[in-house]
Formats: structure tokens, C-alpha cells, sequence
């Protein structure tokens, strides 16, 4: 197969503008600060709900969490507004948009006054600034992912895209680190309201996120379509007639890929403890070294695709979820932190190998829906699957008693979803960008 990308030569020598350094950081910078807030929300959750509810409330802490998914149900609406920005007006400008609105959101929130100062007011504007970050995420990782790819040279193409995606765990621990660092300084002010500078900070960096990407050129994928004059996105109806097969199929590969990722970063701090007696501290320690793992072997992998295709590694992970998920839970169930570890690392594996596949479902659409036939099922799963994974892990140890059956749910999911991603998720390595691959029938 040739291997093209429009008004893109690996030789060139590009401008500044150009370079891959500054493009691969305002890629990655938004998605970066998407997850920093989201991390920044779960983990303050219960000075949160300590602010904007009513004193002793019992189910205060319940009500944050509740917000929490809203956020997550405000995405996919995200996704259809700014995946057809981005199709139409180009990949950066929606960019430019999803990262402002997240950065004005979450400072918001940590200026909003609490339950003693406006009532019942609180937890409603509380709601609202999370819907707003949800909307906004709704366009940003998967405009990330295709800015990324659009830029890439075509050898490079998913060592380009693993970057932008290792910011996913880099924003998590940029986020772990700095509630550790304002709980270090501010001592018992940080409940008291020194929480607050978090998601000040939080909003602070969308601007850098923004000048990144305002010094920055459209992709060139896009810039051809433009140029060309050939028709640029187009209506929800018609994107889910013209490709309703490809969207399906990247609907059953998301929600694999997000249940197995939210069981990691959302559930497992709870389960760590419940199940291996793990101190939250050291929990927090486990998973914030094995994150930063997973934004170092991430880049490893995507040059590992470039070279070998990225089928393999895709097989090899949507295999590994159905075989590895229950052993591990079986390992961290032994209590012994060796074994715990070991358990990490495999269930990590998984995520990151799993990971590798939205390169090839970035590929196999035209770029003329790029955007939004990316952004749309991957939200889609994300509210149904991601975002409830650890209140469906939860409820399932609390009806059952069990504290496997988090694993046999995610095990169930892996494989309904195998068949899917084994023969219709096609090798995309070298295809054209402009055209895409057709998933097989």
C-alpha cells in the first residue's frame, strides 16, 4: 500500500510553525489539561462536596460523584458540535475552542462561591461548569488524535499519535502531583479553600494550551481539502447513514478500551484498598509510577506500530483482555505488593496495547469526517462505558459480595467486543489519509 499524506515531505525543512516539537505539544497540551481537570475533580471530591453542600449532608459525597458523570454524559453533544467544526473550519480552530472552554470552566469552579455563601445556587452552578467541561472534552481527545496524525510524517504517523496520547496519563499525574504538592503547602487551609488554586491552576494552563496551538498550522490534510474546494463535513444524519458500519465498529472497540482504562485509573485506587488492604497513599504511589510507565512505553509502542503495522499489537491487546483481566484481579486479591504490582503492570499492558488501536480507527476514516466520525462514537462509549465503569464495578462487588465480578464484567465486554476488533478493525498502516480504509464487511 503507498503511503501518503497530503503536502507532507519528512524531509522538508519546516518553519517554525512547522516543527514537530511545537506541533505534538499543542496537540497534546489540550488533552493534557482535559485530563488534569477531570483527575483534579475525583480526587478533591470530598472537599467538593464539603463546599457546595449543605453541612453534613450524608449524601453530599454521593451527589459529587454524580456530577462527576454528568460530565461525561455532556460529551458526546461535544463531540457532534465540535467534530463538525473541526470538519468544516479545520482541526486547529476547534482545538482552540474545546481547550479555552475547558480552561474557563475549571477556573470557574475553583471561584465559585459555596453552599454557606449562595445556597442551594452552589451544586447548581457546580453542575453547569461540569457539563461545560464535558462538552468541551467532547471534541478534544479525538481532535488530538487526528491534528496529531494530519501533521505526522507518514512513517512516523503513530509514533506522532502515541505522543499526544501518553499526555492522557501525563495529565493524570500532573494533576496527582498537584494536589500532593498544595496539601504539602497549605496543611489544613487546603480544605478550608486552598483546593481552590488547583483548578485556578488548572485553567491557567488551557491558556498555554491555547497559545500552543494558536502558533501552530492547520494540518495539511485539511489544508488540501480547503484548497481543493472539496465539500468539508457534514450533517449527524448523514455521517451515520454514509458510515454507520465503521461507526459501530469504533462504538464496540471504545467501549472495551474505556471500561479496561476506567477500571484502571477510576476504580482501582477504591479496589486497591478493598481488595489488597492497600493504604490510599500507597495506592496513590503505585498508580501515579505505573502512569508515568505508561507515558514512557506508549511512545515505544507507537514506533513499535510504525514498524510492524498496527494490527498486531491491536490483536494482542484485545486478546490479553480477555485472558489477563481476572488473573491479575486474582493477584492483587493475594495481598502481597509484589504480586499487586505485577498485576499493575499487566493490566496496563492492556490498556496500553489496547490504546494502539485508535490509530488504526483514525486511519480508516476520510478526512472529510475525520473529526467527527472519530469524536462521536468515542464519546458515545465513553458515557455509556467508561464514565460508569467504577459505579458498575462498585455496585457489583456491593450486590454480589464478590470482589472478582469488577473482572468478570470487564472480562464480558472484552470478549463480546473480540470478534469485532479481530476482523473488522483492517491494517491501516500507509493508507491514504484523504480517502481512509474501509472496515471489512
Amino acid at each position: 500500500m503507498a503511503e501518503v499524506v497530503s503536502g507532507h515531505d519528512d524531509r522538508t525543512t519546516a518553519p517554525a510553525r512547522r516543527s514537530p516539537a511545537r506541533i505534538m505539544l499543542a496537540g497534546a497540551s489540550g488533552n493534557f489539561v482535559e485530563w488534569f481537570d477531570f483527575t483534579l475533580y475525583g480526587f478533591s471530591a470530598v472537599v467538593i462536596a464539603a463546599t457546595f453542600f449543605p453541612p453534613g449532608s450524608s449524601g453530599a459525597l454521593l451527589a459529587t460523584f454524580a456530577i462527576y458523570g454528568v460530565a461525561f454524559v455532556a460529551r458526546p453533544a461535544g463531540a457532534v458540535v465540535f467534530g463538525r467544526i473541526g470538519d468544516r473550519m479545520g482541526r486547529r480552530t476547534a482545538l482552540s475552542m474545546s481547550v479555552l472552554l475547558m480552561g474557563l470552566a475549571t477556573a470557574a469552579i475553583g471561584l465559585l462561591p459555596g453552599w454557606s455563601s449562595i445556597g442551594v445556587a452552589a451544586p447548581i452552578l457546580l453542575l453547569v461548569f461540569r457539563m461545560a467541561q464535558g462538552f468541551s472534552a467532547g471534541g478534544e481527545y479525538t481532535g488530538a488524535m487526528t491534528f496529531g496524525l494530519e501533521h505526522a510524517p507518514p512513517r512516523r504517523r503513530a509514533l506522532w499519535v502515541a505522543v499526544v496520547g501518553s499526555s492522557t496519563m501525563l495529565g493524570v499525574t500532573g494533576a496527582t502531583l498537584t494536589i500532593v504538592v498544595f496539601q504539602a503547602v497549605a496543611g489544613d487551609a487546603f480544605a478550608a479553600g486552598g483546593w481552590r488554586w488547583t483548578f485556578v491552576f488548572g485553567g491557567l494552563l488551557s491558556l498555554v494550551g491555547l497559545l500552543l496551538r494558536l502558533g501552530v498550522d492547520e494540518t495539511p490534510v485539511f489544508t488540501e481539502l480547503a484548497e481543493k474546494g472539496t465539500p468539508r463535513g457534514i450533517g449527524f444524519g448523514a455521517l451515520v447513514r454514509g458510515h454507520w458500519r465503521t461507526l459501530l465498529v469504533l462504538l464496540c472497540y471504545f467501549g472495551v478500551l474505556g471500561v479496561v482504562t476506567h477500571m484502571f485509573l477510576g476504580y482501582m485506587p477504591t479496589y486497591l484498598g478493598q481488595a489488597a488492604g492497600i493504604a490510599s497513599s500507597t495506592a496513590l504511589t503505585i498508580i501515579t509510577g505505573l502512569t508515568l510507565f505508561a507515558a514512557m512505553i506508549g511512545p515505544v509502542f507507537g514506533a513499535l506500530a510504525d514498524r510492524v503495522g498496527r494490527r498486531p499489537l491491536l490483536r494482542t491487546g484485545a486478546v490479553m483482555a480477555v485472558v489477563v483481566v481476572i488473573p491479575a484481579y486474582l493477584l492483587i486479591g493475594t495481598r502481597n505488593l509484589a504480586a499487586v504490582v505485577v498485576a499493575m503492570l499487566a493490566l496496563l499492558l492492556v490498556v496500553s496495547l489496547l490504546g494502539i488501536g485508535a490509530m488504526a480507527v483514525l486511519e480508516m476514516l476520510p478526512a472529510q469526517v475525520r473529526f467527527s466520525g472519530m469524536a462521536l462514537p468515542y464519546n458515545v462509549a465513553y458515557a455509556v462505558f467508561a464514565g460508569t465503569a467504577p459505579l458498575v464495578s462498585q455496585a457489583l462487588v456491593d450486590a454480589t459480595g464478590s470482589l472478582l465480578s469488577p473482572a468478570y464484567y470487564a472480562t464480558a465486554l472484552a470478549l463480546i467486543g473480540l470478534p469485532v476488533i479481530l476482523r473488522a478493525i483492517p491494517e491501516t498502516r500507509g493508507a491514504d489519509l484523504r480517502t481512509g480504509v474501509t472496515a471489512p464487511s
